[in-house]
């Protein structure tokens, strides 16, 4: 069963996420902020993170960098998932190695699709 990490200070992405994505079969876990984000991807290493830009403590840009920055977190992939749909944040998060953009409002049938033919392709061993 393949592992993901939402990180997003919206409470209802996370009941939502956990929701959709537990039901199709991935072990889900949340954080709130930055920090708690960057704790739980070492500990749990998920085989994907869902990342939100605007958080408290801790931008999500800042999220990605710190996880590529980390021989423990470097290699996980990174879909940033935000309501930020401005060109310059786009290329902001592709310049520090995400794997996807996806804006909000996000269709949970789309995304749990992008996830599953991501993760066929890049199978960890």
């Amino acid at each position: 069963m393949a592992k993901i990490l939402i990180i997003d200070d919206d409470e209802t992405i996370h009941l939502i996420g956990r929701a959709y994505l537990g039901k199709a079969g991935y072990e889900v876990q949340t954080a709130f902020d930055g920090p708690e984000g960057l704790e739980k991807a070492a500990a749990f290493n998920p085989d994907l993170v869902l990342l939100d830009i605007n958080m408290p403590k801790m931008s999500g840009f800042d999220v990605a960098k710190k996880l590529r920055e980390n021989a423990g977190t470097k290699h996980i992939p990174i879909f940033i998932m935000t309501s930020l749909k401005q060109d310059s944040n786009i290329q902001r998060g592709y310049g520090l190695g995400i794997d996807d953009y996806i804006t909000k409002p996000t269709n949970m049938a789309h995304l749990k699709l992008k996830i599953d033919k991501f993760l066929e392709k890049h199978k960890r061993p």
